[in-house]
This record gives structure tokens, C-alpha cells and sequence, in this order.
């Protein structure tokens, strides 16, 4: 196959390092075309002293996500060429892919002066830490968000849909530059750490520690504005009588127009709790493949829970505040079981906490406590005073509870 007229020129772009970013995807997908290999060598071959300076250039700009990448095109080569019969044939082409591939990356993080080289965005999440807030973009690309910095959010085709300020992303600069077309974006928060969120239709959420969050970087004219949570939520809805929102949680919706409530899914917990605050909401799912459809209606100062076992529905009128405290910073509990303290403490502090005094299990508290301002050892102290036990703190993050002396 003749290499396409098109691709040369990119390739001529690619040497004189004028590539924009969609010609670096055009010219990236090319590459790992198994059909492509033949044309990756006559093209390295026209153009070998060329990129040999442009080696030169970039060797020592190369950073880990240039690699990553690298290596991951590298592997999809070495699998293609695993199925050739010439091992010789196959070297050689590897070799030669490979070596452009490096060049290309590495380029392209070299002379970008953008998103992707002024933040961490890498392929692979195994590399990433576990400590860290993230976004997963629209390409599958996973970007390490900084709690203090300011950057501008890119899609594939270089529009600036977004920005980030701080432990704050907006997309209101979706409306206007992204494509009509339902594009993901994915944010995980870790344990300890709390995040805020705008969509582009206005609705501000807060998302507490161990959340992730799959949304569309705009939401599409006619389709309904719906977005997947694991883990806790505080939604402001931008109202939209035309655009019901829909919030998805494992098996069960909430569907409003415009509203306020905290939503609660942990794969851990026992129920799928919704809380509502203002407005009002309506929640519905399938309980199994020949089950009839649940659906409940649900008003202010009422929170549904929906049972992940049996497949059953509990409305019970509650006090909001003690399930919308946590987005201002505080930890209440009123009459709480020892056990759900501890799964609060632990996702808040980012901590692991291991009881060895069986008493605790049997015990009630009622506690206010300022997550930023207390600290996981003054908590601990607090309860101390109400039931005596001793805890030793190990490798930073794990305390070990026993009973006193």
C-alpha cells in the first residue's frame, strides 16, 4: 500500500516539529496500524538524518508520560508482529516503528506548550498514586489533578472545555467550544480528600472522599442530562424542565429537573441512600431481569434507602443535616454505631482503622467534629473520654484499637 499523500506531509510537519494535536493523533493512530508497518519504515527511511537531529533535540526533554506511551505503542507492535511468519521481517519493522513511535512522543511533549505537558497525564493507572484526585479523559488518558493548580482542561480536538482552579473543575467553557457529541470525562477522589465539580448546564456538585464520577463534558440538546456516582455526592441541579437529570448508582436512578440532594453509594455499604433537601425527586430501577420495575417518589427532609440485598425500598423522614454536613467540613453523628463511625473516620482521614476491643461494637455516639481542623488523633482522643480504649498509630496511615489497661 502507497503511503498515503496526507500522512507524508504530517510526517514532513512531524520532523519539522509544526505537528497541531490532531495531526499528532492522525499521525499516532497511522503508527499503530499493524497494516502501516511498511509505510513506517519508508517514511524513517526518507527522512533518517532528520530525525536523527530531531533526537538530538528532545533526548534529554523525554518525560515518564512520553515513555509510558512509548512503550504501550510498543507493545501493540510487538503483539501485531508476533503473528508474521519472518522473524528477521519482523525485527527489523519492530524496530523501526519503535523507534519512531519514541521519536514522535517524545516530540510532541517537547514543543507543546499545553495541557499535556504542563500535567501528569499518563496511560497506564498502575503507575499512578493511590493518594492522588484524577481524571480520566474522553481518550482514555488519566490526568493527576493538584489540589493548588490552576490548568485548562483540552479535549482531542484542542478546544478548551473546561479549566481548574484548585480542588475545583468547570465545564462551562464546554457549551461553546466542544462538538455535538456525548463525550466522558471520569473524576475519582481518594480517601481524605474532598473535590468540587461544575458541569456544563450549571449543576455544582460536591464529592466526598472516595468518589468517582463519570459525566459528559456537555450535556447534547434532547438527550437527558445523566451522569454515574460511586461513593458520596452533594447535587445542586441547574434546573431544565426539557432535560430531566438522571444521577445512576449501581441498580437505582434519581431522576430531577432541578433540586437539591446528597446521594450515597459506597460498593461497601449495605444501602444506596438518597437524601433529599429541596425540590423533589423520583428514583427508579429494575430489582432483576423478571422483577418488576421499583419506583418511589421522594420529598423534602425524607431519605430513600435502597437495600442492595433484598431489592427493597425504605423512605423514612431524617434530619438533612446529618447527611450533608461532610461537604462543609463536618463529621456528625447522632446516636451512629461504632462500625459506621469507622467508615466515616477511615474515608475522611484516609485511614485504616483495626478494632481488637469487641465492646466498641456494641456502642452508640453522638460527636461533632471539624474534619480540617481535627485531626484523626483528636477524634480518637474525644471518644476515648466516653469509652477508655488505647490505639497506636502504624506505617502512617493504620491504627490498631485494643482495650485499656
Amino acid at each position: 500500500m502507497k503511503t498515503p499523500k496526507y500522512i507524508e506531509d504530517i510526517f514532513k510537519k512531524y520532523v519539522n516539529n509544526t505537528l497541531t494535536k490532531n495531526e499528532f493523533n492522525t499521525l499516532l493512530e497511522f503508527v499503530r496500524n499493524s497494516e502501516s508497518k511498511d509505510n513506517v519504515k519508508e517514511l524513517f527511511d526518507m527522512y533518517r538524518k532528520n530525525l536523527d537531529v530531531s533526537k538530538e533535540n528532545i533526548k534529554e526533554d523525554l518525560d515518564y508520560e512520553s515513555e509510558l506511551l512509548f512503550y504501550q505503542i510498543m507493545n501493540e507492535i510487538e503483539n501485531d508482529d508476533k503473528k508474521k511468519d519472518s522473524k528477521k521481517r519482523i525485527g527489523l519493522i519492530f524496530k523501526v516503528a519503535a523507534t519512531f513511535a519514541l521519536f514522535l512522543v517524545g516530540t510532541f511533549y517537547f514543543y507543546q506548550n499545553n495541557f499535556f505537558s504542563k500535567n501528569k497525564v499518563v496511560s497506564s493507572p498502575a503507575v499512578i498514586d493511590t493518594n492522588a484526585i484524577t481524571l480520566t479523559l474522553s481518550d482514555g488518558n488519566i490526568k493527576v489533578i493538584s489540589e493548588t493548580g490552576e490548568e485548562k482542561i483540552i479535549d482531542q480536538k484542542g478546544n478548551v472545555i473546561g479549566t481548574q482552579e484548585g480542588n475545583q473543575i468547570s465545564y462551562s467553557n464546554a457549551n461553546k467550544n466542544s462538538t455535538e457529541a456525548l463525550v466522558y470525562n471520569e473524576l475519582t477522589i481518594p480517601y481524605g480528600k474532598l473535590f468540587d465539580l461544575e458541569l456544563s448546564d450549571g449543576t455544582k456538585i460536591k464529592l466526598n472522599a472516595g468518589t468517582s464520577i463519570r459525566y459528559p463534558v456537555k450535556f447534547i440538546k434532547g438527550l437527558q442530562r445523566k451522569v454515574f456516582l460511586k461513593g458520596e455526592a452533594y447535587f445542586e441541579v441547574a434546573k431544565d424542565k426539557t432535560h430531566p437529570f438522571i444521577v445512576n448508582a449501581n441498580d437505582i436512578n434519581v431522576e430531577v429537573l432541578g433540586t437539591e440532594f446528597n446521594m450515597s453509594y459506597y460498593p461497601e455499604d449495605t444501602n444506596i441512600n438518597t437524601v433529599l433537601v429541596e425540590g423533589s425527586v423520583r428514583l427508579y430501577g429494575e430489582t432483576g431481569l423478571n422483577s418488576p420495575k421499583i419506583e418511589t417518589l421522594l420529598t423534602p427532609g425524607h431519605k430513600a434507602a435502597w437495600n442492595k440485598n433484598n431489592k427493597e425500598m425504605a423512605v423514612n423522614k431524617v434530619d438533612t443535616q446529618l447527611y450533608t454536613a461532610w461537604k462543609d467540613g463536618i463529621l456528625l453523628f447522632r446516636k451512629s454505631a461504632y462500625e459506621n463511625i469507622v467508615k466515616k473516620l477511615e474515608r475522611h482521614y484516609d485511614v485504616i482503622i483495626e478494632n481488637h476491643y469487641q465492646f466498641l461494637d456494641s456502642q452508640v455516639y453522638t460527636a461533632t467534629f471539624s474534619s480540617s481542623e481535627e485531626t484523626i488523633e483528636d477524634v480518637l482522643d474525644a471518644f476515648k473520654e466516653d469509652t477508655p480504649f488505647r490505639y497506636t498509630r502504624l506505617n502512617g496511615n493504620k491504627i490498631i484499637i485494643t482495650e485499656p489497661l
